[in-house]
């Protein structure tokens, strides 16, 4: 009698270790995939290296890369440019704003890029950039909020960028669609 109790008491432990092993197994899975799945309030990865958090309406990406970077705002910067700062937010629309600083070497290529997707400098714009300090500054904003065939602007930018004293190009983006 007290053996059948024992062996009982086995199988009742064994079972409670094989449920508790399963929840544990399904929790790390979730867990593990649960941002890429879309689960609210879990976090991803994208495939170009950014770290974002799924909320109810869309995401939000807060360890910007260079590559996210380009990637939603739709340019090409060089390669040793840094990300000091960043923020993706998508819903049904999207908004970048980003920090970016570039050495003297790759300052000019820079730039070039920025006129070839933003346009020329334009005056009297507020800069998404604190200008203290910086030399040659730069504000590329949308002029029109209407395109030449008559339909809106897909989306509204403000880049601002200048010069430190060491020659470095500092960027700073904000870009919304609409």
């Amino acid at each position: 009698m007290a053996q059948q109790r024992w062996r009982k008491a086995l199988r009742i432990l064994i079972g409670i270790v094989l449920m508790g092993g399963f929840v544990v197994v399904v929790f790390v899975v979730l867990s593990r995939y649960a941002g890429a799945w879309g689960v609210p309030y879990f976090s991803f990865t994208t495939e170009r290296g950014s770290t974002c958090t799924n909320d109810f309406a869309g995401y939000t990406c807060t360890e910007l890369t260079l590559a996210e970077v380009e990637y939603f705002g739709q340019f090409d910067l060089p390669d040793d440019t840094t990300v000091l700062q960043g923020r993706y937010r998508s819903t049904h629309d999207y908004q970048l704003e980003a920090l970016l600083s570039v050495p003297p070497a790759s300052r000019a290529a820079a730039l070039k890029s920025l006129h070839s997707n933003f346009g020329p400098c334009v005056a009297d714009r507020l800069s998404p950039l604190d200008a203290r300090g910086l030399t040659k500054i730069c504000v590329m904003a949308t002029d029109d909020t209407v395109r030449e065939s008559g339909e809106p602007a897909s989306r509204i930018y403000s880049i601002g960028t200048g010069l430190r004293k060491d020659g470095t190009r500092t960027i700073a983006l904000s870009i919304k669609s609409r």
